[in-house]
């Protein structure tokens, strides 16, 4: 089962209950409960649902995703049930309820169960999640997929994908003159073939620093010297190592280099 809708903004509660029964129809409560925020409106153009192959044992799947934009994170909750007769009713037994915490704009997954090594793996559920939202004041994708396996047989798999647009953002303009020339320094990571430019904010208070970092998270930067001439861009990726300043993303070391030279007006 997918769904799919395009046309809005904002930030709150996204919610999606789906079952797959042996008759194969599906029952579907879908809603969007927003927190609109400086005239943000919302808006649904349309909504397109496709049921699968019916299942042998029918399932109940509800997953919550919300965006935290203060924090610049997303979190997801997720409950899988199986429906199940008992006393002539029919009742949920939880199978899992997983939940993920990650950043805007980056990509998680959550696998829960049994690995496939262990002896009891056939004769039990596994749940993997995996789920998407864009980066702050960005257009995007956002999604999230439940498949319920048991042991290697699939069971249940639930998707919804949502289409975000954005305002967009003007990039991080950054100089000697904004940043604290003193906290600029560089840590490289050989294993991915990365370096990073680390730099504290100037004339900002740590709330505000936090603010700005995570407002920018994804952004692009773009890096002028003293004379305030542009000299090179780079990619925000998070809060630097004492959480009150940035992290420039860079493929190579000399890369980096040069802006680090430039943020601290000696290039």
């Amino acid at each position: 089962m997918q769904v799919f809708a395009h046309g809005h903004r904002g930030g709150g509660p996204l919610c999606l209950h789906e079952t797959s029964s042996n008759s194969a129809t599906i029952k579907l409560f879908w809603c969007l409960q927003w927190n609109m925020k400086s005239g943000q409106i919302l808006l649904i153009a349309g909504a397109t649902l496709f049921s699968y192959a019916a299942m042998a044992v029918p399932y109940l799947t509800e997953a919550t995703i919300t965006p935290i934009p203060d924090n610049g994170q997303y979190r997801v909750e997720v409950s899988i049930s199986r429906l199940i007769q008992k006393d002539g009713k029919q009742v949920e037994e939880l199978v899992a309820k997983p939940r993920i915490l990650s950043s805007l704009g980056c990509p998680a997954s959550l696998y829960q169960g049994l690995q496939p090594e262990n002896p009891d793996y056939p004769n039990q559920d596994n749940v993997r999640v995996n789920v998407s939202w864009p980066y702050p004041k960005e257009s995007g994708m956002a999604y999230c997929t439940v498949i319920v396996k048991h042991g290697s047989e699939l069971e249940s798999e639930s998707q919804f994908q949502l289409k975000i647009s954005g305002p967009g953002r003007a990039p991080l303009v950054l100089s000697p003159q904004t940043v604290n020339r003193q906290s600029v320094h560089i840590v490289t990571d050989k294993s991915r073939g990365q370096s990073y430019v680390l730099l504290e904010f100037a004339d900002k208070t740590p709330t505000e620093a936090k603010a700005m970092a995570i407002e920018n998270l994804g952004n692009k930067a773009q890096i002028r010297n003293a004379s305030g001439d542009v000299v090179g861009s780079g990619i925000v990726m998070g809060g630097s190592d004492k959480n009150i300043g940035i992290a420039l993303s860079y493929n190579s070391e000399e890369e980096a280099q040069r802006v680090a030279s430039a943020l601290e007006g000696t290039d």
